[in-house]
C-alpha cells in the first residue's frame, strides 16, 4: 500500500454525506485505509474506504462542514500508524514468550538466533539475573553490557504530520502588497483589485508579472493630423486597423460608420487625401495601428513625429502639438493598459475638493452637495476614451460617483480599495444629496482590448 501524500485538484462533498467525489483524474490507487483528509480551512476525515472506479473516498463518519465544490485537498497517509502498532504489539508478544520460556528453563535457542522480523531491540538481559547461568547463553551475547542490537533492518522514519502541513501554502486575500518578512513561511496572497498575486520566498515576497507584452500605440485625440509632407497629397487605396473612441469612423478616409471601442480593418480608395485624422471637418478620436499604402505601410509602435515610409509627419489642426504615443503593457486578461496617466495638477477641481500639498494623489472632499461640484482629471479630448481607474477610498459618508453620468457601475459605496473600468468623462462628484471622502488616487491608465 502507499504511503505517499495524495494530491487532489479537484472534489466535492456534500454536507451530510460520507462520499466523496474526484472531479478530475487524479489517481488514489493504493490509499491506506484510516489516511486523512485535508481540506483549507476544514478540520479533517477520516477515510474508510476508495473505489478508483468511481473516483469516490468513502468517510469513517457523515461530512459536516457544509458543500463543498471543486476545492483542492490532500490525502495523508496517518493510517499508516496502525501497522507500525501493530508491529509493537508482535514485539511485545514475542518478548512475553521469551521471558515465559526462559522461566521455565526450557528455552529454544534457534529462536533468539532467529529473533521475530518485528522486534527492534533485543531485550534487557539483566532481567533474567539468576534466570539463566553465563554458561547456557550462547557466545555472540555480551552479558557485561546486558544488550545486544538486533538485526533487523532499522526502520525509515516518516515526517510527521506537522512537518507535512508546514509545507502546504497558505492561501489569503489582501488588499495591500506585503512588505514583512514571511519568514521562511509557505504563504500565498492575492489581491484582487489589483489582479496581484504575491508568493513568499524565505526572507521576502515575489509578486507574479501579469505583463505578457508592451508596445506604443499612437493616440489620436480631437485635431491631431497625420499630414503629407511638402502638402502633398495620396490618391489610391488605403487600408487601416483602427480602435475609435469617441467618434466612431467621422475623421478617418471618407468618414465610415465604425463602432467605438472595438478594433476595425477596413479599406477604402481616396482621391487628393491631404491628411489623416480628419475628414470633411470631422476629427478621429482613438487609436491607428498601422496605415497601408499603395506606396508604403507603417505601423505606429515607436514613438516618432516624423514618419517617412508614409511621406508624411504628426502636425495638429489647433491647439499645441503633444506626442500621441502611449506605452501600454498586455496582461494576461487580454487588455492593454497605458502607463498611469494621474496628472500631479487635476484639469478642474470643486470648491469642496482639496489636493494634498504633500501627496498629489491624495484627496478630500466635505459635504460636496452640488453636481457640478466636482474633481475632473482630463480635458475634453479623453472624454470617450476607455479607462481603468484604482484608488482607495479611507474614508466615505453617503455616495460617491466617479463619472460624470453618475450611474452604476461607477459609483463609491463602501471604503477599502476598488477598481473601475469606464469609457465616459471622468467626474468625481456626488452621488446622492452630498458626499465626504478621503481617498487616494492608485492608478488612471488608459485601457483597450487586443487587436489580435
Amino acid at each position: 500500500m502507499s504511503t505517499y501524500v495524495f494530491s487532489l485538484n479537484d472534489i466535492s462533498v456534500e454536507d451530510g454525506s460520507p462520499v466523496v467525489s474526484v472531479n478530475n483524474s487524479d489517481s488514489f490507487f493504493g490509499l491506506i485505509e484510516g489516511s486523512q483528509l485535508f481540506i483549507a480551512g476544514k478540520l479533517p476525515a477520516t477515510i474508510i474506504d476508495h473505489d478508483t472506479t468511481a473516483n469516490t473516498l468513502t468517510l469513517k463518519y457523515n461530512w459536516q462542514q457544509g458543500d463543498l465544490s471543486n476545492v483542492a485537498a490532500q490525502v495523508v497517509p496517518i493510517g499508516a500508524v496502525g501497522v507500525l502498532l501493530q508491529a509493537l504489539e508482535n514485539n511485545r508478544a514475542a518478548y512475553a514468550a521469551f521471558l515465559e520460556n526462559a522461566g521455565s528453563g526450557e528455552v529454544e535457542w534457534e529462536n533468539i538466533n532467529n529473533p521475530p522480523q518485528t522486534s527492534l531491540r533485543w531485550p534487557n538481559f539483566s532481567e533474567l539475573a539468576g534466570k539463566i547461568s553465563k554458561e547456557q547463553l550462547p557466545d555472540d551475547i555480551d552479558t557485561d553490557n546486558k544488550k545486544t542490537q538486533a538485526m533487523s533492518p532499522p526502520i525509515k522514519r516518516e515526517a510527521s504530520l506537522n512537518q507535512r502541513l508546514v509545507d502546504y501554502p497558505t492561501l489569503k486575500k489582501t488588499e495591500v502588497s506585503p512588505t514583512e518578512s514571511p519568514n521562511n513561511r509557505r504563504l500565498i496572497q492575492f489581491d484582487d483589485v489589483r489582479t496581484e498575486v504575491h508568493i513568499s520566498l524565505t526572507d521576502r515576497w515575489f509578486t507574479i508579472p501579469t505583463t505578457i507584452a508592451s508596445r506604443a500605440f499612437s493616440v489620436f485625440y480631437r485635431g491631431l493630423i497625420l499630414r503629407f509632407n511638402n502638402n502633398s497629397s495620396y490618391t489610391g487605396n488605403i487600408k487601416m486597423r483602427v480602435y475609435p473612441m469617441g467618434t466612431g469612423g467621422l475623421g478617418l478616409p471618407n468618414n465610415p460608420t465604425l463602432a467605438n471601442h472595438q478594433w476595425h480593418e477596413y479599406e477604402t480608395s481616396v482621391t487628393n487625401l491631404y491628411k489623416i485624422g480628419e475628414f470633411n471637418s470631422s476629427y478621429f478620436e482613438g487609436i491607428i495601428e498601422y496605415i497601408e499604402l499603395d506606396n508604403g505601410w507603417h505601423q505606429f509602435d515607436v514613438n516618432q513625429s516624423d514618419v517617412s515610409s508614409l511621406n508624411a509627419k504628426f502636425d495638429v489642426a489647433f491647439g499645441t502639438f503633444r506626442s500621441p504615443f502611449r506605452t501600454f503593457y498586455q496582461k494576461t486578461d487580454g487588455f492593454w493598459y497605458s502607463d498611469d496617466m494621474t496628472p500631479d495638477v487635476p484639469h478642474s477641481i470643486g470648491a469642496s475638493w482639496t489636493q494634498d500639498a504633500n501627496n498629489p494623489r491624495l484627496f478630500t472632499v466635505t459635504n460636496a452637495e452640488d453636481g457640478n461640484d466636482g474633481l475632473r482629471f482630463f480635458s475634453d479630448s479623453f472624454d470617450d476614451f476607455q479607462f481603468e481607474i484604482v484608488l482607495d477610498v479611507t474614508s466615505l459618508s453617503f455616495v460617491m460617483a466617479l463619472t460624470i453620468s453618475n450611474s452604476d457601475p461607477n459609483k463609491v459605496y463602501l471604503e477599502g480599495p476598488a477598481r473601475f473600468i469606464t469609457d465616459e468623462r471622468i467626474f468625481f462628484k456626488r452621488a446622492g444629496t452630498r458626499v465626504s471622502s478621503t481617498f487616494t488616487i492608485e492608478s488612471i491608465k488608459m485601457r483597450i482590448p487586443h487587436y489580435g
